[in-house]
């Protein structure tokens, strides 16, 4: 099993893409084309900051 490098989920079957040289998993294709379009309008660190303060949030 590996984790989605967009939405978290776990898959035994992953789209897997390099990206900046390293490979990156996917859930699905979707995920793939969701973090693409993040990265190249420049908002892939935001929205990993936003993502890990909700993360924050949820931890007693």
């Amino acid at each position: 099993m590996v984790k989605c490098e967009h939405c978290g989920a776990e898959t035994k079957h992953p789209v897997t893409k390099i990206i900046d040289g390293k490979p990156l998993n996917f859930c699905c294709g979707g995920c793939l084309q969701v973090y693409e379009f993040l990265r190249a309008e420049g908002l892939l660190d935001q929205v990993k900051a936003e993502e890990a303060a909700e993360e924050k949030k949820r931890k007693p």
